[in-house]
């Protein structure tokens, strides 16, 4: 019977991670936007791997805090099972940082489809360190879907758009 009453307080213990969650949405200019996104451990902290479909398909991996981050373009890691640190530079604004680089967010939804937890490392406006943990999907359906809207494949590097013909006029 004791072993019993311990075997549930220890299942009750260990709380199951936030499931990620799917969303389609078009705004009023028409722009249809497909996101999968989990909320971290701390409880407040947002990872969000997103596609949006306007007149070019672009796919992006976004973070999310309560606190500002900053301006502009900074380093942000990314940790994948407490692996080295996959660091890119990221575009931040107010309280957002996003990956849009076709490179970068494949190499990223890759490693997230088969991780089990990933650890974002940044720094907020002040200039200080800022870390969180989430769980990943479990798999490659949630992120393959995201990215299928914008015509991605998991692991596969888009091509580079052509340039417009005025810039391709120039370099002759």
């Amino acid at each position: 019977m004791m072993l019993a009453l311990l075997l549930i307080a220890q299942a009750s213990a260990v709380a199951p991670p936030p499931p990620w969650k799917l969303a389609e949405r078009t705004n009023a200019k028409g722009v249809r936007s497909i996101s999968s996104s989990v909320t971290g451990f701390d409880g407040v902290s947002r990872l969000v791997v997103k596609c949006d479909v306007a007149q070019e398909p672009i796919v992006s991996v976004q973070f999310f805090q309560t606190a500002p981050l900053g301006q502009g373009e900074k380093p942000v890691g990314l940790r994948f099972d407490n692996g080295f640190a996959n660091t890119y530079p990221w575009q931040s604004a107010g309280n957002g940082l996003y990956v849009s680089d076709p490179e970068a967010v494949t190499a990223l939804t890759t490693l997230l489809a088969k991780a089990k937890a990933v650890t974002v490392e940044t720094t907020n406006a002040s200039n200080f360190a800022v870390q969180a943990t989430f769980p990943t999907p479990g798999g490659d359906a949630m992120i393959r879907k995201v990215l299928g809207a914008c015509g991605y494949t998991l692991g596969v590097t888009p091509p580079l758009p052509p340039a417009p013909a005025a810039e391709r006029e120039e370099e002759q």
